[in-house]
C-alpha cells in the first residue's frame, strides 16, 4: 500500500513537471537575477532586508559582500521531491552578493532549495530559472527604480518648509 502511494506521488510529480513550461535563466552576465544600482551596499542591503522580512524570510548570514535569507518552503512539489527523513520541508534560500563598483553596486541573487537546512547534510538545488528567478529579477528591477528615482521637488520643499500655525 505504501509503495503504491509513493509510486502514485512520483508519477503525479512527473506529470505535473511535464506540464510546466521551462523558463529561461535571466539574460544577465551571471545568468542569475542581477541589477546594478547607483547606491551604497549598506543602503541596498537595508532595503533588501526589509523586503525579505515582509515575505517572512529570516537572515541566516550577513557579511560585507553577502546577504543570505531563507524560509521554510511552501512549495508542495519541492517538499515532495526535496524533503528528507531528517527534515521533510526544504528551505527556500536567496543569496544576494554585492560588488561595489565606484558609486554603484552590482547585486546578484542566487535562488535555491536547501534540503536539511542548517545541518552538516545540507543539499543545495539551484533555481536560476523559472518563476522564482523571474520574480527575483522583477524585485531587483523595482528596487533599482525606487532607489534611483529622485523624490519630487515639490514634496521635498514642502517637507522642509515649517508648518504655518492656524489662525
Amino acid at each position: 500500500m505504501f509503495l503504491r502511494h509513493c509510486t502514485l506521488a512520483a508519477v503525479l510529480a512527473v506529470v505535473l513537471a511535464g506540464c510546466q513550461t521551462a523558463a529561461q535563466a535571466p539574460n544577465t552576465a551571471s545568468g542569475k537575477p542581477e541589477v546594478t544600482i547607483r547606491a551604497t551596499t549598506a543602503a541596498i542591503k537595508a532595503r533588501l532586508l526589509s523586503l525579505a522580512l515582509d515575505k517572512r524570510f529570516n537572515v541566516t548570514k550577513d557579511t560585507e559582500y553577502l546577504l543570505q535569507v531563507e524560509k521554510p518552503s511552501e512549495n508542495f512539489g519541492a517538499a515532495l521531491l526535496l524533503g528528507s527523513k531528517y527534515d521533510g520541508i526544504p528551505a527556500e534560500r536567496i543569496v544576494f552578493t554585492f560588488a561595489p563598483i565606484g558609486d554603484t553596486t552590482r547585486v546578484v541573487a542566487a535562488g535555491m532549495f536547501v534540503t536539511n537546512p542548517g545541518s552538516a547534510f545540507e543539499r543545495i538545488t539551484p533555481v536560476n530559472g523559472g518563476e522564482g528567478a523571474v520574480r527575483t529579477q522583477q524585485t531587483l528591477d523595482e528596487l533599482k527604480i525606487s532607489m534611483e528615482t529622485p523624490a519630487p521637488a515639490a514634496s521635498v520643499a514642502a517637507a522642509r518648509k515649517p508648518a504655518k500655525p492656524a489662525t
